[in-house]
């Protein structure tokens, strides 16, 4: 019975072929309906990656000041895009200047992420996952160079998996994973 409802509430996959003889305009219905596909194809990679703790688990990076903390919020990116990066190369990548400037923390979540706890943002040239409008009083979130980024809706528990120093480098195979 439960497959049978699954079944039944599922929507109707988009169709790709009547999309392309309109010219590949989205009705708003199938903007939502794409999204929310997407969304959960990366919660699914997202949640496995935190079970396996493979490179594409979410991690978050702090800047290094007194204890790493045991709960995050806020912005977080995938471990593949911080593996052999300085503090100041993770910072140019995620499009946080200035911020890692006594080091960071590699922070891990505790638990698998669930559907609601996080939006996509986009990439890290994207702030905010918006295009970038210019702004001479800007100096901190500025266009990074590409890291997939979301945002936390909650705050979440984590643990240190790596201590930064400046001009040290974050190696995954070095990483405290639990």
């Amino acid at each position: 019975m439960g497959m049978l409802l699954e079944r039944m509430t599922m929507p109707k996959p988009l169709d790709i072929f009547a999309l392309l003889r309109r010219g590949g305009e989205m009705t708003a219905a199938e903007e939502k309906q794409l999204l929310e596909e997407m969304q959960e194809a990366k919660l699914t990679e997202l949640s496995g990656a935190t079970v396996a703790r493979s490179w594409d688990q979410p991690v978050k990076v702090v800047n290094r000041i007194g204890k790493p903390p045991t709960i995050v919020e806020g912005y977080f990116t995938q471990e593949k895009f911080i593996n052999t990066k300085t503090p100041s190369e993770m910072e140019a990548v995620l499009g946080i200047f200035g911020k890692l400037s006594a080091g960071a923390f590699v922070m891990q979540f505790l638990a698998p992420l669930r559907k609601g706890d996080f939006e996509a943002k986009a990439y890290s040239y994207l702030p905010d996952g918006k295009p970038y409008t210019f702004d001479p009083n800007e100096k901190s979130y500025l266009p990074g160079g590409g890291a997939t980024q979301f945002r936390l809706t909650h705050k979440v528990e984590a643990r240190c998996i790596a201590e930064v120093l400046p001009g040290e480098t974050f190696e995954i195979r070095n990483a405290k994973h639990y």
